[in-house]
Order: C-alpha cells, then structure tokens, then sequence
C-alpha cells in the first residue's frame, strides 16, 4: 500500500511538471520576440540642437572639405584647373576632372572620376629639357594638345561628427589613379599614384569657416619615349582656407556667397617614401563661392605662387620647374538624383 501512494505521488508530481511547462510554451508562443530594429541608411540624420553648421560643397577653393553628401545620394562635379607661367617661353595647362560621387551613408561615400589634360607651350626650357632627358629623348619646341588623361576613384570615410559645443569634423579618404599624360609637358606618358587626405573642417561663427588639408601622395611615371625609364616620386601638400558667408537667402535663385583666403604649402621628393628633398611651393589667394538653388555650387580660386624652392637651386624665388606662376580652379558641383529622406 506505502509503495502505491508513493507512485501516486510521483504522477501527480510528473503532471504538474507537464502542465507548467505547456503553459509555459504557450506565453512564449502567444508574445513572440520583437524583431531587432533595421538601419536606414538613407534616413538624413538631423544634427542635434546646438551643433554648428558648416555649409556643404566646396566653399574653400583648392581645399576641400568634410562633406560627403546626403546619403543615398548621387553628385557630379566638373573641376577645372589652370595653370600658367614658367621661367621662359609661354606655358599654360587645363586640367578637367569629371567626377560623379555616391553618398552610401552619411558617413561613407564613392567617387569615380575621368580626367583630360590639355597643354599649350613653346619655348620652355623645363619642358624641353624633362623630354629630351628621357630614354633616347624628343626634341620639340612647343607643343598644343588636348588628351585623355586617365581615371581615379575615391573612398571617403567621416572619423568625427559635429556635435553641440564640438565644431571639428574629420574626414578620410584615398584616391588611386592612372594618368596618360605628364602633368608638367603634356606627353604621353603612363603614371600610377595614390593620395591620401585627411580633411578637417569647422565652424568659427555661425558666418565664418575654416578648412585644413593634410595630404599624402606617391606614384611613378614613364614617358612613352624609346627606353624612357620607370621614375617615382612622392610629396605633401598643407592646406588652410578661411571663408566667410556674406550672403544667405532661403528659396532664392542664390542662396549664399561665400569669401575667402586660402593658402597651400607643398613639397616634392624623389622616391615613393619622401627620400629625397626636390623641392617645395607656396601659394597663397582669394577663393569665391556661389551656392544656387537646387543644392548647385560654384567655386573660383586664383592662387598665384608666392615662395617656391627647387633642388638644385635655381635663380629667383619661385619654383618654376615643377610648379608655375600662378593657378586657379572653376568647379561646378550639382546633386543628380537623391533617395534620402528624414529619419521617422
């Protein structure tokens, strides 16, 4: 009898068990687990109250700034630049960069780019004698050319965001490239480089910005001339621009002008890895930019060279063998297609 009550104990016990654990099972089935929030990466992302505003495009002339775009956002820009003067002769160069760009977040973006060279020089020494020093070498006295000159891309990464009382932002990027054309006398020539840029731009006031560069390059180059060797290089380029905003409008055909200074200090080395010292150029201007309605940008800067050295030395203070007199860039930027939309 003892030994059946104890067995009778046992069911009841096993029941209870059974009956707890499907009563269990059925408030796991009747509240399922919620599903883990999904990132839209095309949501605009709205700064937080009191975080400085730096306007978007390139507001500061030759340097650029940390802006990549709202995301999911397709861009092109027409970039020209201009460069004139030697120590002799007449010398002018265009070069055209076509850039369209992809904004894949607010913090990452793409960029794809073609470039043209188009050179115009007679009787420059330096051109001259960089020609006839190359392999078996060529002999001219000027040249007039218009050439394809290649193909870049970029990837631009945002390291540091603006924020309430936090002005700074920074971003990163690298761009590869091939070039068909010698940027100094216009031949033909193969070259392959990489640059890598750390931007950094910031807010003064609510009207004043400013803009620094950091710069990196390397690449090596060879003429298209009978026995012309592989030559390398590498060099730096500084940059600071100070801009103001002295008109703004909303829904207006212009809707900001900006005003500015800039200054870019470069140096130019022989080897990949800045082995040896060839040379260095400042150059310090004005810098205009107008902002249309329909996020479009144009941009003037005019940056003639101030202070320049060359290795060996040469006569006067400029260099003006691997630089020239002056410079200036028109740059034309436009939003194409946009599928961003505020945060919900």
């Amino acid at each position: 009898m003892p030994f059946r009550l104890t067995e009778l104990r046992v069911a009841v016990l096993c029941l209870a068990m059974a009956t707890q654990a499907a009563a269990d099972d059925a408030v796991v089935r009747k509240a399922p687990a919620k599903p883990a929030e999904v990132v839209d990466r095309c949501a605009k992302i709205e700064p937080l109250p009191g975080t400085p505003v730096v306007p978007g495009g390139s507001i500061f002339g030759f340097t650029d700034p940390t802006d990549l775009g709202d995301p999911c956002t397709w861009s092109f820009a027409s970039e020209n630049t201009g460069r004139a003067g030697k120590r002799d002769g007449s010398y002018f160069g265009l070069a055209s960069k076509s850039e369209t760009s992809y904004a894949y977040t607010s913090n990452i973006a793409f960029a794809f780019s073609a470039f043209t060279a188009y050179t115009r020089w007679s009787n420059v020494t330096v051109a001259q004698d960089a020609l006839a020093s190359q392999g078996d070498g060529v002999f001219l006295n000027r040249l007039d050319r218009l050439s394809f000159d290649g193909l870049s891309s970029e990837f631009l990464v945002r390291l540091v965001k603006r924020g309430p009382g936090q002005p700074v932002a920074v971003t990163a990027s690298v761009e590869p490239r091939w070039s068909y054309v010698d940027l100094v006398t216009g031949y033909r020539a193969d070259g392959y480089a990489a640059e890598f840029k750390l931007l950094i731009d910031f807010a003064l006031t609510e009207r004043v910005f400013g803009a620094v560069n950091l710069n990196y390059a390397l690449g090596t180059q060879k003429f298209d001339i009978p026995n012309a060797p592989w030559q390398t290089g590498s060099g730096t380029n500084v940059s600071a621009a100070l801009t103001a905003q002295i008109h703004a409008a909303e829904k207006q055909i212009v809707e900001g002008v900006f005003v500015g200074i800039e200054g870019r200090y470069r140096t130019l080395f022989d080897g990949l890895f800045l082995d040896r010292f060839a040379g260095d150029v400042f150059n310090f201007g004005p810098t205009l930019a107008v902002a249309f309605a329909g996020d479009r940008l144009l941009t003037l800067a005019w940056s003639p060279q101030v202070a320049g050295r060359v290795s060996p030395a040469t006569p006067g203070g400029l260099n003006l063998t691997q630089a020239d007199r002056m410079e200036f860039r028109v740059k034309f930027e436009t939003t194409l297609w946009t599928a961003a939309r505020p945060r919900e």
